[in-house]
């Protein structure tokens, strides 16, 4: 599935190495019921990068993007082991019960709700905008 702005968001941070630019973390959110205005959540940062504040950064990214094209849901599975992963995720307002549980006993699914605004933006409008001052200033 490839980002549409709507029912699929990703986002990337990026440094220069030696070999040029080089995506070191990603956040993404999929629409999976946009009756509901649900979406689940994945972060990955490449090991080196771990614990330098690129997973905070894109998290931020993608709650504020989420909360401003309407969405009224996000939630993401984490292994019931990770317990690094559970505090990141608490520490972002994502709390264990909020939604549905995964069926698998392994899996902790932890989410959070946002307040609706009055009046939505557009969706595709809202997520582009960000998208391209979020890309450009990353880093700086």
């Amino acid at each position: 599935m490839s980002a549409d702005g709507e029912r699929h968001a990703a986002w990337v941070a990026c440094v220069w190495g030696i070999n040029g630019e080089e995506i070191v973390g990603e956040a993404v959110w999929y629409v999976v019921d946009p009756d509901r205005g649900m979406a689940e959540l994945a972060i990955s940062v490449s090991d080196a990068w771990q614990g330098q504040g690129v997973a905070d950064a894109l998290m931020r990214t993608l709650l504020q993007a989420a909360r401003e094209s309407g969405l009224r849901e996000l939630y993401g599975d984490v292994l019931n082991a990770n317990t690094r992963m559970l505090a990141f995720m608490r520490r972002h307002g994502m709390q264990p019960g909020v939604c549905e549980s995964p069926q698998d006993a392994g899996l902790m699914r932890v989410g959070c709700l946002f307040q609706m605004p009055q009046q939505l933006p557009s969706a595709r409008d809202t997520v582009r905008r960000r998208w391209l001052a979020r890309v450009t200033s990353f880093w700086s």
